[in-house]
């Protein structure tokens, strides 16, 4: 049995190779077996988002927030997909969120 952190690995490399819904079963296991791994959750949202499936990727993203406030990087997707999913308005907050982050 594969730990969670070797199913976020290979999770991330299989979205590093394009091959997202494969991606998202990997980081779902990493999810399954340890639920407050952040970087999973970004991960897997950021494979949704790569398909396109926003209102998933915005979840996943939303949860890794929760779990880690200060994730710049899950900040930044969440905004790139809100700008795709047309809330601009909640785009240009997360990014600001991202910004002030990324600065401290």
């Amino acid at each position: 049995m594969r730990s969670a952190e070797a199913h976020h690995q290979r999770g991330r490399e299989l979205t590093g190779a394009g091959k997202f819904p494969q991606a998202v079963v990997e980081l779902t296991e990493a999810i399954s077996l340890k639920p407050n791994l952040a970087s999973a959750w970004n991960a897997r949202g950021y494979a949704y988002l790569r398909m396109r499936a926003y209102t998933h990727a915005i979840a996943d993203f939303s949860e890794a927030i929760r779990l880690n406030p200060a994730y710049a990087n899950a900040w930044h997707n969440r905004a790139v997909a809100r700008r795709a999913s047309g809330d601009q308005a909640g785009a240009a907050a997360d990014g600001e969120k991202a910004s002030v982050l990324e600065r401290q």
